[in-house]
């Protein structure tokens, strides 16, 4: 076997030499220490900022409980039920046929008649006046009664519904379950949006960069 020329073996050894060396100095060197938090007004801000957001997520745990607490509460759906089944029912009577609805339109037409009767009555004013006042009076007649036809045919079609609405208890309770499901679910969605607000917000502070630096 040849031997390798000594300028060259040399060589070797010391490329071997300084390898190892860097390898034992870059094993025996401590990692970098982490970033130290900065007191600056930046960073003064930033906490101000902090604080404001762990009293909202403070705030949406409450409000997670809250509705969760609710949801478990076994008389809760009953008592919605019958809240809403006792809304339907007044506003059915309101707005049936010769109901409160019928009542207030009748008033309110017999109410601008009256006083339209009166201004032609009133001999109080001059023509030029009490002429002035009867169309006035002849002009808010007529749109209150426009405004009582529109509400007839809209009271009428609300009753239909709310009859139909009525006789779908079933669907109502479903309806109710999901809303009061959804409710939940919007909580603990609000929860999670807010604590990893907070979670980053922490951890920029904490690495003594503004709030607004791109993550690395």
């Amino acid at each position: 076997m040849r031997k390798l020329p000594k300028i060259l073996a040399l060589s070797l050894a010391g490329l071997a030499l300084f390898g190892v060396t860097h390898l034992a100095l870059s094993q025996s060197q401590p990692p970098n220490p982490p970033r130290q938090p900065v007191i600056s007004d930046d960073t003064l801000d930033d906490f101000a900022d902090l604080n404001r957001n762990l009293v909202s997520l403070e705030s949406r745990l409450a409000k997670a409980k809250r509705v969760i607490a609710a949801s478990q509460d076994p008389n809760l759906p009953e008592s919605q039920r019958v809240a809403f089944q006792t809304a339907v029912t007044g506003l059915l009577d309101a707005f049936a046929d010769g109901g409160q609805v019928t009542s207030l339109s009748q008033s309110a037409v017999d109410f601008v008649h009256q006083r339209l009767a009166e201004a032609q009555r009133d001999t109080n004013f001059p023509p030029a006046q009490k002429e002035a006042l009867i169309v006035r009076w002849q002009r808010l007649a007529s749109q209150t009664e426009a405004t009582v036809a529109v509400l007839e045919n809209t009271r009428k079609d609300l009753s239909t519904k709310l009859q139909l609405l009525q006789s779908k208890a079933d669907f109502v309770d479903q309806m109710q379950k999901l809303r009061q499901a959804r409710a939940v679910l919007d909580a603990l969605g609000d929860l999670a949006d807010q604590r990893q607000s907070v979670s980053e917000r922490v951890r920029d502070l904490l690495q003594g960069r503004p709030s607004d630096a791109p993550d690395m």
